[in-house]
C-alpha cells in the first residue's frame, strides 16, 4: 500500500512538475514571438533612421567644409588689411616728414604775412 501511494505521490509530483514545465515553455514562447515582434519592428525603423542620420552627417559635413573655407577667405582678407595697414603706417611715415616742414614754413609765411599786413593797415589809418 505504501508503495501504491508512493508511487501515485510521484506521478502526482511529475505531472505537476511537467504542467508547469509546459506553462513555462509556453510563456517563453510567447516572449520569444514578441521579442521577434519588437525587434522586427526595431529593425524596420532603423533603416529609416540610419539612412537619416548618414543624410544628416554628409549636411554636417558640408557646412563644416564650408565654414572651413570662409574662415580661410576671413584669414587672407584679415592678412590682406593688415598688410595695407602696415603699407599706409609706412607711407605716413615717409610722407610726415615732407610735408611737415612745408607746412610749417607756409604758416609761418602766412602769420608773417598776416602781421605784415595787419602793420600796414595801422600805418594807413593811422
Amino acid at each position: 500500500m505504501v508503495l501504491t501511494i508512493s508511487v501515485t505521490v510521484i506521478a502526482v509530483v511529475m505531472i505537476i512538475a511537467m504542467l508547469f514545465l509546459i506553462l513555462t515553455l509556453l510563456q517563453i514562447r510567447r516572449t520569444a514571438h514578441q521579442v521577434e515582434k519588437v525587434l522586427e519592428t526595431a529593425r524596420l525603423q532603423i533603416v529609416p533612421l540610419s539612412h537619416d542620420l548618414t543624410v544628416i552627417s554628409q549636411e554636417v559635413k558640408g557646412v563644416v567644409q564650408s565654414i572651413h573655407r570662409q574662415v580661410d577667405g576671413v584669414e587672407e582678407s584679415i592678412t590682406t588689411v593688415r598688410d595695407a595697414v602696415v603699407r599706409l603706417r609706412e607711407f605716413e611715415e615717409e610722407i610726415l616728414p615732407e610735408i611737415e616742414r612745408p607746412l610749417l614754413e607756409l604758416t609761418t609765411l602766412i602769420s608773417a604775412l598776416s602781421r605784415a599786413i595787419g602793420a600796414f593797415a595801422r600805418m594807413l589809418r593811422g
